[in-house]
């Protein structure tokens, strides 16, 4: 499951730049269109191309969501359980991650590719290299590690073995 939504992408970056990234490859799509197709409602009569056009920005926009939802995944599963519980404590920062990359990955061409885009993406490709290392870890809303794959806990657990029936003598 995506850790950010198409109309999450659309608040966070603007109507007009998301529609900029996905008309590249659809000439038809407009800003409204757009719109339409993310409400699944067209307003007005736009032609079948048109709408043809602003689903399949909106598809292009989910499977790109998809995809570096599982990229952060494959970084993720090396320091914590997935899927998080609903409503953890992460669940913000792995969206801002999620619009993030999205972002550089829609922005996929000289025309829409700026530098500052780019090292935003840089930045948090670094921050899951770095969960996935250990070096950063996700934490609860109090405050604790958020327990993961690779973490070992020692401790002593209550036991019905009587060890005092093994003593070596001395």
């Amino acid at each position: 499951m995506p850790y950010a939504t198409p109309q999450q992408v659309v608040q966070e970056f603007g109507l007009r730049e998301i529609t900029q990234f996905l008309a590249d490859e659809q000439d038809l799509l407009t800003e409204q269109l757009l719109v339409d197709a993310i409400a699944g409602v067209w307003t007005g009569t736009p032609s079948q191309e048109a709408q043809d056009a602003a689903t399949a920005a909106l598809a292009r926009m989910v499977r790109k969501l998809e995809t570096v939802s599982n990229f952060m995944d494959g970084f993720l599963r090396n320091a914590v359980t997935l899927p998080l519980a609903a409503g953890d404590a992460n669940t913000g920062t792995l969206n801002e991650c999620c619009l993030a990359l999205t972002r550089c990955g829609l922005a996929d061409d000289p025309a829409n590719a700026t530098e500052r885009i780019d090292e935003c993406c840089d930045t948090w490709r670094a921050w899951l290299r770095d969960v996935s290392r250990g070096v950063v870890q996700l934490v609860n809303p109090v405050g604790e590690t958020v327990p993961g794959k690779s973490r070992v806990r020692s401790g002593q657990a209550a036991s019905g073995y009587d060890w005092n029936a093994h003593r070596v003598a001395r």
